[in-house]
């Protein structure tokens, strides 16, 4: 045998071996990001949200870890449910032992359907399908039933058995349609033809089975059916152990359809018995008004009026005199009234004639204006020649201010005016521009001038620069 030479392998620390093993894991691409399928067991939700738990099937058992962003999203979940986790293998490396770390988990199978079940129950419920007062309700008796279901299925036949033996008399008329499996648009159709056939009542029947089999009276096509149904719905579907969401939109929910046949239809007899005694009540009661109003019709007979028509009449005659008698004064009385005051109306009509109005104001208005005409100019007059009297003096002293405002106002505007001492022989001289001239630097050599004096302006041209600094100038 030949010895190795262990000298010659490579020794690494542990933590160097688990990175490199990490390494390893989180490069295969296979490995980067794939579903594993299982039951969940040893399920451990820390403090902090982040989740625990092993992942398994009948041969292994895979660890798995979920931070606490992830996991907030993962449905509600316990251990022995199978579920389907998706994420990339890695490795804890302080217990060297790899683990799938989770990013997404859902249920699977039956735990799967739960949570779709409670998703709708809430979205139906919260649109009001389950409220009471939707509901309608059961006639006592009815006497014709739409039985929805399938043809040869054991809930069908158990309704129909039921209700041919306890009330024959009763209509039951089947619509047909497959209850099991993606069938909801089929058990919508039939559940509208039922309504447009008129009945007192329909029923919705099925046997038992699994959850998923009869998970299609979860759909919400078959519930919103049921909910605004035009008469009332009654569901028989499953066991008593089974509860579907289109139980709680339909007017009643049976255990089961044999149960539904029990409580929905009175046996016959028990119906032919409840009429009969309906009808002997109701002729006792009969018998008894009868007797009572024959009893109250004899004592009319013997003690009032009716028993002399005579005596009836002369009553009605006299009082029918007096109202007549009555009636006469009255009319009298009335047409004396209304032609008093006819008369009276028609001699105030003759006093407030038109003519004899205007006649009247005429009148009036000649005297009122020959008074008013006299003493109107009389009163103006005299006003007139007061207020002139009184006018007068005051309009002389305005004038008189006003003439000596006037004077102070030219001889103080005479000392401003820039004018008057061109009258006394000064002159003023502008440039080119025609502003006034106060430099002489401001007018080289060649220079128009213009010389403003009293009476008119001089045109003049600077020839030359004096000895002194003064302007030689020559007019033209």
């Amino acid at each position: 045998m030949i010895e190795r030479d262990w000298s010659r392998v490579p020794v690494v620390g542990v933590v160097r071996l688990a990175n490199y093993i990490r390494r390893k894991l989180e490069g295969d691409v296979k490995l980067g990001m794939l579903g594993v399928e299982g039951e969940i067991t040893n399920l451990r939700v820390q403090s902090s949200g982040s989740w625990n738990f092993d992942v398994k099937d009948r041969d292994a058992v895979l660890a798995c870890f979920a931070f606490p962003s992830d996991a907030a999203t993962f449905p509600a979940a316990k251990n022995g449910d199978a579920v389907v986790v998706y994420g990339k293998v890695s490795i804890f490396e302080k217990s060297s032992k790899y683990q799938l770390v989770v990013r997404h988990a859902a249920l699977a199978g039956v735990g799967a359907l739960h949570a779709r079940y409670e998703e709708l129950r809430k979205t139906l419920e919260a649109e009001g399908l389950f409220r009471e007062d939707r509901k309608r309700r059961i006639p006592p008796y009815p006497f014709r039933v739409a039985l929805v279901g399938s043809p040869t299925g054991d809930g069908t036949r158990d309704f129909r058995t039921q209700a041919k033996t306890r009330a024959p008399h009763v209509d039951v008329r089947l619509f047909e349609t497959p209850v099991q499996g993606d069938v909801a648009p089929q058990i919508v159709a039939a559940l509208q033809r039922a309504y447009a056939s008129a009945p007192d009542l329909v029923v919705l029947a099925r046997g038992g089975g699994s959850f998923e089999d009869l998970f299609v009276f979860n759909d919400a096509r078959v519930v919103r059916a049921v909910a605004n149904a035009p008469v009332p719905v009654v569901t028989a579907i499953g066991h008593e152990s089974n509860t579907s969401l289109a139980d709680f939109a339909a007017s009643r929910s049976a255990p089961t359809p044999s149960t539904a046949a029990q409580t929905l239809l009175p046996p016959r007899a028990e119906l032919v018995a409840t009429v009969r005694r309906d009808a002997e009540r109701l002729a006792r009661a009969l018998d008894g008004r009868l007797h009572r109003w024959r009893a109250a019709l004899d004592r009319i007979e013997r003690r009032s009026p009716l028993a002399d028509p005579a005596l009836l009449l002369a009553g009605r005659r006299q009082r029918l005199d007096a109202l007549a008698d009555g009636l006469e004064r009255a009319v009298a009385t009335r047409l004396t009234r209304l032609r008093d005051r006819v008369v009276a109306a028609d001699r105030a009509l003759g006093r407030r004639s038109p003519a004899a109005t205007v006649a009247k104001d005429r009148e009036r208005f000649d005297t009122l204006r020959g008074r008013l005409d006299l003493r109107f100019l009389a009163e103006k007059r005299g006003r007139r020649d007061d207020l002139a009297e009184r006018l007068e003096p005051t309009f002389a002293r305005a004038v008189q201010r006003a003439r000596h405002r006037f004077e102070v106002l030219r001889a103080q505007l005479g000392t401003v005016d820039p004018r008057a001492p061109l009258r006394r022989g000064f002159a003023i001289v502008r440039g080119p521009n025609g502003a006034p001239l106060v430099d002489p630097a401001e007018a080289p050599p060649g220079t128009r001038l213009r010389i403003e004096v009293a009476r008119g302006e001089l045109t003049a041209r600077v020839e030359a620069e004096g000895t002194d600094g003064g302007k030689q100038i020559g007019l033209f």
